[in-house]
């Protein structure tokens, strides 16, 4: 695994409390992560999950998709564009920290 250096992920874990982060490129191979189990099984269905999405967005003509959330009664993710080549996933169990993981998120840009 090719470590990033330009996010640290343990400031974006205790920043969010967040269980879990990943990046990882546009070909949905990792590049960093912390507490994933199956990172490269959750990488290749992140870029399946982008590349879906952002070819519904074209259709509906809204353009690119920067961000996808997904909740469920258990927990949420969110996947965040870097940057034109990479992505960064958040998971967390606690539905009250969607707000808050929302905007850091969205800061590391």
């Amino acid at each position: 695994m090719i470590k990033s250096k330009k996010i640290d992920l343990d400031k974006v874990l205790k920043s969010t409390n967040a269980d879990a982060v990943l990046i990882m490129n546009n070909d949905g191979i990792v590049l960093d992560s912390l507490y994933l189990e199956y990172e490269n099984n959750i990488a290749l269905m992140t870029k399946a999950f982008y590349t879906m999405c952002n070819d519904l967005s074209k259709d509906l003509e809204i353009g690119e998709v920067d961000q996808i959330m997904t909740k469920s009664a258990e927990g949420f993710f969110i996947a965040n564009r870097l940057d034109e080549k990479s992505i960064i996933i958040s998971v967390s169990k606690d539905i009250s920290k969607i707000g808050l993981s929302l905007k850091l998120i969205n800061s590391l840009k």
